[in-house]
């Protein structure tokens, strides 16, 4: 009875069209930039039927709950464009910022007649400097006929809609250019996905956000029923993808990485044609406005063209207030990577795409997304700091920043003394740990020669982080564990003479680079992708020995070794591949992450205890892997493999006379070596962290890491990695002999 109650109450509360009337009137003078309140007619208004005023307040909804609203304003029916044309003719007008009467909207996809296409109609931004594949994605929306639309739908009409919608998805899926399948989060639905799931697929920017918490949807009704009618059709390549159920009953996008805006632009106008022969009663459109969307913002083509391109002078210190600032003159919106009000990437990638939808055809937008693509590159290097910015800020952010190796060792006399072209390789090698102030060593050579050519600089920062002084050691090579104080008689260092009863997971791993190629962080794509090529005949004589044998696997695009997603991951879980690099922010300051997933592979040996990686922070990541207990094992199959690998190089390996082993990263510089063991500390690591390990053992010389590198959880167990600490001015011998002792310490 108290909720009948409630429920009687809570009608008679409700605002009458008076009311609402009153309301708006009340806040159209102090919102301006509300178009919904600001085409708010009265004499128009009181002119219409009362079905229709009800009609134009539901419309209306949003943007007088929301009164920050910009638009505000959501077609509920097919025909509300027609209906109530004088109010929503307004709001176009004032949006779009167009003369109706002088111009309506027109229909067109074909590019050939329009100035400005190149003559081999191929909208190819590589030919505009790109230098590396873009996500492109291409979007527009559709509603049925026959059915409201989502401002005005009842539950019924959602699950009904997407029920009719199943025949549609059914022919694509047993199309083989389309293939895929449908999901759904309506509960009950034969094709119903999990929260997991579900979650999965937002993450991956295939499935929509839940809408039920936009305050702005809700109250133009369109989030209501949620989740109730909502799916995504997504076809077997992942590259074609339809909403179902969100702002219009269907949107439907194209996407591909690439420089050839053309593919998914064709893509997209072949699917639509195909998918709108497919529906009962066909899609809503107005011969004076074209395709009809939910919100008059997107009326017309209904059309999104998108791509994802790196901008970091325009995006500097991590926000994109300033491209916006650039950008918006020339009719290009700027958004994070996950639409608008989210983050831009960590390397300034932002997500650009011409503002206009209406009175601009298809063709038109894809011509205008290409052009500014164009003014993009132009406004970005205009943008780019000068060398005299570039040391500007070291010297601003040296005093603020004394654990960060590069800037501290960056020395003005020095600079001034260099070369124009040697002051370009430093800043170069440094730019990383310009970037991003938080590093602790922060520079990386750029070419092989690197180390020699800045001599003065690399110096000072390896004296400084190896704690080591060059004036009175220097680097030396030696495999040979026999002439070492320490070593037991036979040569043998079985950690099971330790009391370790338990076979240990054993690694050893350097890191080499071709003379031939610049260093992974000055390499160009082209580069990446022809050292990959020269490598296979390395590879080739591993598999063809039996000592070695196994495969070699590629990531890189179009390669003959080529591996998919679902193998990649399964690799990278298996610790055998090296995760995707494309996120990390310091490495792509480096340069050393540019151009993913190019030229990057990995050779694996037959019994998985011998692996190459390509392509990673080095040219060549090798290391040689085992259970057991006798370290030497590892060692010696990893000092033969070097032995043979070099041998087969074209070129051979750079090596310093007096640093050894030459890396990207003077942290790895000397050995290139990192010779590590997993083994149980439970008392160590009591409460599952690796705090009190690290802090007894980082004194004997010791790093503790978890078992999926830096910065990853210890084992549930207590087992950790632990490995020496020391590369450089120690021999390799020296760091398997500090291996054996450091896990004596352990124990």
């Amino acid at each position: 009875n108290g909720i009948k109650e409630c429920l009687v109450a809570e009608e008679k509360a409700k605002p009458t069209p008076e009311d609402i009337v009153k309301t708006i009137e009340e806040l159209k003078p102090k919102w301006p930039d509300n178009i919904t309140l600001q085409c708010f007619d009265r004499k128009y208004y009181d002119s219409l039927s009362d079905e229709n005023k009800a009609k134009l307040l539901e419309c209306m909804n949003s943007g007088i709950q929301n009164p920050d609203s910009s638009m505000g304003c959501y077609a509920c029916r097919p025909d509300d464009y027609e209906t109530l044309k004088p109010f929503f003719k307004a709001a176009l007008q004032k949006y779009h910022k167009v003369d109706l009467s002088k111009t309506k909207h027109v229909t067109n996809w074909d590019i050939s007649k329009l100035e400005g296409v190149p003559e081999d109609l191929k909208l190819d931004v590589a030919k505009l400097g790109v230098k590396e594949n873009l996500s492109m994605r291409v979007r527009t929306g559709r509603n049925l006929k026959k059915f409201p639309l989502p401002g005005a739908m009842t539950k019924e009409d959602r699950v009904q809609m997407e029920k009719d919608l199943q025949k549609v998805f059914d022919k694509l899926i047993a199309d083989e250019k389309f293939g895929g399948k449908y999901v759904s989060i309506t509960p009950g639905h034969p094709k119903f996905i999990d929260k997991k799931e579900y979650d999965a697929l937002v993450k991956a920017h295939i499935m929509f956000k839940d809408m039920s918490a936009d305050k702005y949807l809700l109250d133009a009704g369109i989030a209501r029923d949620w989740p109730f009618g909502r799916g995504c059709y997504i076809s077997e390549d992942r590259g074609f993808v339809i909403w179902v159920g969100e702002e219009d009953h269907l949107r439907i996008m194209a996407m591909a990485k690439g420089t050839l805006l053309n593919v998914v632009f064709d893509r997209l106008e072949a699917a639509i044609d195909q998918v709108e022969s497919l529906i009962d009663g066909g899609c809503a459109k107005s011969d004076e406005f074209g395709v009809v969307t939910s919100c008059p913002t997107n009326i017309g083509t209904g059309m999104r063209a998108s791509v994802h391109i790196k901008l970091p002078n325009l995006t500097k210190g991590g926000s994109d207030k300033n491209a916006k600032k650039i950008l918006k003159p020339l009719g290009l919106s700027v958004r994070g990577l996950g639409g608008e009000h989210t983050p831009i990437g960590a390397d300034g990638t932002v997500d650009i795409s011409p503002s206009a939808r209406f009175c601009i055809s298809e063709a038109e937008i894809l011509l205008a997304l290409y052009n500014g693509i164009k003014e993009c590159l132009v406004a970005e290097e205009k943008a780019k700091p000068t060398p005299e910015d570039i040391v500007k800020t070291i010297e601003e952010l040296k005093p603020k920043w004394p654990d960060n190796i590069t800037l501290q060792c960056f020395d003005r006399k020095y600079y001034d003394s260099l070369s124009d072209e040697n002051k370009a390789k430093l800043l170069e090698c440094m730019n990383s740990g310009i970037q991003n102030p938080d590093s602790s060593m922060g520079c990386y050579a750029c070419r092989p020669d690197d180390y020699e050519t800045l001599k003065p600089f690399f110096k000072a920062a390896l004296q400084k982080y190896h704690k080591v002084d060059l004036s009175k050691t220097k680097h030396v090579t030696n495999w040979d564990i026999s002439k070492l104080e320490g070593v037991p008689e036979d040569l043998k260092l079985d950690v099971a003479k330790l009391g370790v009863k338990e076979n240990l997971s054993m690694r050893v791993r350097t890191g080499r680079n071709l003379k031939k190629f610049p260093l992974p962080g000055a390499m160009t794509k082209e580069d990446r992708v022809q050292m990959e090529k020269d490598l296979q005949k390395v590879f080739d004589k591993l598999i063809a020995d039996e000592k070695f044998g196994g495969k070699y696997v590629s990531i890189t695009p179009g390669h003959p070794k080529f591996i998919d997603k679902k193998e990649y991951d399964a690799l990278v879980k298996a610790h055998i591949m090296f995760k995707d690099m494309s996120a990390d922010k310091y490495l792509l300051d480096a340069g050393i992450a540019r151009d993913w997933p190019f030229g990057r592979g990995c050779y694996i040996s037959e019994d998985r205890g011998f692996v190459i990686w390509v392509g990673e922070e080095d040219h060549l990541r090798i290391m040689a892997m085992a259970k057991g207990t006798l370290l030497n094992v590892v060692f010696d199959r990893l000092e033969a493999a070097i032995d043979q690998v070099e041998s087969l190089i074209d070129g051979g390996c750079a090596k310093s006379d007096e640093f050894g082993v030459v890396t990207s990263c003077p942290t790895n510089i000397g050995t290139g070596m990192r010779a590590s063991v997993h083994i149980k500390l439970p008392n160590l690591t009591k409460g599952g962290s690796d705090k009190n390990a690290k802090k007894i053992l980082k004194p004997l010389g010791l790093s503790v890491r978890g078992l999926g590198g830096e910065h990853t959880p210890i084992g549930a167990d207590g087992t950790v990695d632990i490995s020496p600490s020391a590369r450089f001015c120690i021999s390799e011998a020296e760091i398997l002999l500090a291996l054996y002792n450091g896990i004596k310490e352990c124990l």
